[in-house]
């Protein structure tokens, strides 16, 4: 059986429900997460489905909640880890994800899409298999295919092109004319060029806090209240060009800084969609995300602002980590970061961005708690491509020291006791090492 016959079975299942089913959807909290679970929600409304959503964190333990009452649950890109609970239930489940998966589900339907050959990494995410689900269930949904691609951003599944799933949703929406694809430089273009400069996370430019921004662009004899729209097409080039050699000085892996990115028809860029479904998730706040997606102008709004406030905590611990030195073993570069909600994208902008941070190993943030150490793990599809598993690599050397862990061979995850923190990171370099 195929993807896409195995989403229809579920499709067949949701419609086999009464008009007084009582649907649980419970989903994972962040971008990709989000991003599913509404459109899991907006299916279910247009099929006239009562549906409660939940927003979880990985765990032990997700489905609380879901009781005898419910007619059917659907865990939108969480739940693979968690296969016992989910057979425990007492009504069927339909899993729709893309993280490793350990066992099999026995009580529902398994749309895993690494269980049909898809790499979950790169060519499906949580959000465009419950994409292919909402499709299945009736092809008027794919005005939703918005929220699907913004959720593949949200896990840097667009990184390198997409491809897979992925592709074959976002073409589609192309050819409706729901999304177009448009050529933009990766920071905004209608600010002041000292802000823009100041303000961008991804590229970060080193340096330009402080005034330093401001220094750079008059030395380029540009004005730094003007707004790069402004400039005439020479000196845009000549910006770019001075950027491009800022990135090199600082040995960024990858320098990309105009790029053909997918524009919404309703959402607008979705990468600033991404953006703002990740500050909900992040600053603990989900149900503005999904609450923003499903049309709220009052969680849009709020959502813009937890979306700043999050790029300020970003661009200070990027400011930080400017100034300190991490710990460089052979294969990882590990440093410590008080804000647990910070320490994946961190640790990825790190690598990518800060020259004492080598490019050639992936690198861990760990996250002192009080009764445990958080750990986010980043890699690059290079690095992947040469053998790296960070999913195997976690989940190793946590076990070994009395925690778990895992997630995906590019990003990972663990928790481990507070006391293990010098074994466990000399483990996972022995681990990382033998890859």
């Amino acid at each position: 059986m195929d993807f896409e016959q195995a989403a229809g079975h579920a499709a067949d299942l949701v419609h086999s429900l009464s008009t007084g089913a009582r649907v649980r959807v419970v989903s994972h909290s962040d971008a990709d997460g989000i991003a599913a679970a509404a459109v899991m929600a907006v299916t279910l409304t247009r099929l006239g489905l009562r549906h409660h959503v939940s927003i979880r964190h990985t765990g032990s333990s997700i489905a609380g909640g879901v009781s005898g009452e419910h007619d059917l649950a659907v865990f939108c890109d969480i739940g693979s880890s968690n296969l016992d609970e989910l057979n425990g239930l007492p009504c069927q489940a339909i899993l729709v994800d893309h993280h490793v998966i350990d066992g099999g589900l026995d009580n529902g339907i398994n749309l895993n899409v690494r269980s049909y050959g898809m790499d979950g990494s790169r060519e499906a995410c949580g959000a465009t298999a419950t994409m292919s689900l909402s499709l299945a269930i009736d092809e008027g949904n794919l005005d939703l295919v918005e929220l699907a691609i913004a959720g593949a951003i949200g896990d840097r599944q667009h990184v390198g092109g997409y491809t897979g799933l992925n592709k074959t949703l976002l073409d589609r929406a192309v050819q409706a004319d729901i999304i177009g694809m448009e050529e933009q430089p990766v920071f905004p273009i209608d600010v002041p060029l000292m802000d823009a400069l100041e303000q961008s996370i991804d590229p970060f430019f080193t340096g330009f806090s402080g005034g330093g921004a401001i220094r750079f662009l008059k030395d380029l004899g540009l004005d730094p209240m003007q707004p790069y729209t402004d400039l005439p097409e020479n000196m845009q080039k000549k910006l770019l060009s001075a950027l491009a050699v800022k990135l090199l000085e600082q040995q960024a892996a990858e320098i990309s800084l105009v790029q053909t990115i997918p524009v919404g028809r309703r959402y607008g860029i979705l990468a600033d969609l991404t953006s703002r479904m990740n500050a909900c998730a992040r600053s603990g706040s989900p149900g503005v995300g999904i609450a923003m997606c499903l049309g709220s102008d009052t969680a849009a709004e709020r959502a813009r602002e937890l979306q700043q406030g999050y790029r300020d905590s970003i661009r200070e611990q990027m400011r930080n980590l400017e100034k300190e030195e991490p710990e460089v073993r052979s294969h990882l570069t590990a440093f410590h970061i008080r804000d647990a909600s910070l320490k994946g994208v961190a640790a990825g902008l790190s690598m990518e961005y800060l020259p004492l941070f080598p490019s050639d190993r992936p690198v861990v943030a760990l996250s002192p708690q009080d009764s445990h150490i958080d750990i986010s793990g980043r890699g690059t599809r290079r690095l992947v491509d040469r053998g790296l598993d960070l999913a195997a690599g976690m989940h190793e050397a946590a076990e070994t020291v009395g925690g778990s862990g895992g997630g995906h061979p590019v990003a990972a995850g663990a928790s481990i006791p507070p006391d293990r923190e010098k074994d466990f990171v000399e483990k996972l370099n022995e681990v990382l090492a033998r890859q």
